[in-house]
């Protein structure tokens, strides 16, 4: 018997993540679009990830486990996942973020409505530990050059999938921590960037998040992501890019704590010092 794919596959890598994926999973679950299967990677994990994973599967037959054996790291995880995804599209999901009830809903919505996108992405709030609001909202910034800064929030975005193995597509290890934005790079030479204006996503940040405890691995991997895709994608810069470029060279000389301290300052202002 043929087996109908979804319209959603959703990717969702964890490692250890077993303080918030119960929510984070709940989450997905109460969309009030239905027709998805839930691939959760669990890259190695040590704490009660897989039990829960496991008790989770129990429960809705939409949720498919992958479990890894050793800790193999984001990209490696991600793209296992990602080859093993059925549906139309391809929703990012991570294991600590909440999704809006209607997020899945809006995002089908558009890309039926708009066939020349490839992703949509969306805003986000920013949450605290404890899922507390940081009365921070951020947006996608599709508008402009995409040399400027990385245009889609990662866990908000939902791919056509169709044009990851038609163009042989994946997260690549040489830009890990900003593996994300190479490929947004390399999907938007077949497709339009896109976005909503509407927070459909909490953003969880603690200093256990990649951009808080990666934080100059970060900066380093975005740099090379922009310098890539000039010398083998084609992108030219602006003037604008080449000053911004130059004054991340400049930060990344930095170390961590003062990268980190810029980063929060920069997106929560003063109240940054204690966001997370």
């Amino acid at each position: 018997m043929t087996t109908i794919p979804p319209i959603i596959s959703v990717l969702m890598p964890v490692y250890n993540g077993g303080e918030h994926l119960r929510p984070a999973l709940d989450s997905v679950f109460a969309q009030s679009f239905g027709d998805f299967e839930l691939v959760a990677v669990d890259d190695g994990s040590t704490d009660d990830t897989a039990s829960l994973l496991r008790e989770a599967a129990a429960r809705d037959d939409r949720l498919r486990v992958i479990s890894l054996t050793v800790n193999t790291g984001i990209v490696r995880a991600l793209n296992r996942g990602l080859a093993a995804c059925q549906g139309r599209f391809l929703a990012r999901m991570d294991a600590d973020d909440l999704a809006h009830p209607q997020r899945f809903r809006r995002q089908v919505d558009f890309l039926e409505a708009n066939p020349d996108v490839a992703v949509v992405g969306t805003a986000l709030r920013y949450i605290d530990r404890d899922g507390r609001s940081l009365c921070r909202i951020r947006s996608c910034r599709v508008a402009g050059s995409p040399l400027w800064a990385n245009p889609l929030l990662h866990p908000t975005v939902m791919i056509r999938r169709s044009l990851v193995p038609g163009h042989r597509l994946r997260y690549r290890e040489a830009f890990r921590y900003a593996e994300d934005y190479f490929l947004w790079l390399e999907i938007a030479r077949w497709g339009r960037l896109a976005a909503l204006d509407e927070v459909l996503l909490d953003y969880r940040l603690s200093p256990q998040a990649t951009r808080m405890a990666r934080v100059k691995e970060v900066l380093g991997a975005t740099l090379k992501v922009k310098r890539e895709a000039v010398r083998r994608l084609g992108y030219r810069w602006e003037t604008a890019d080449l000053l911004r470029f130059g004054l991340e060279m400049a930060l990344q000389a930095l170390p961590a704590a003062a990268i980190r301290w810029a980063y929060l300052l920069s997106e929560f202002g003063w109240q940054g010092r204690t966001a997370a």
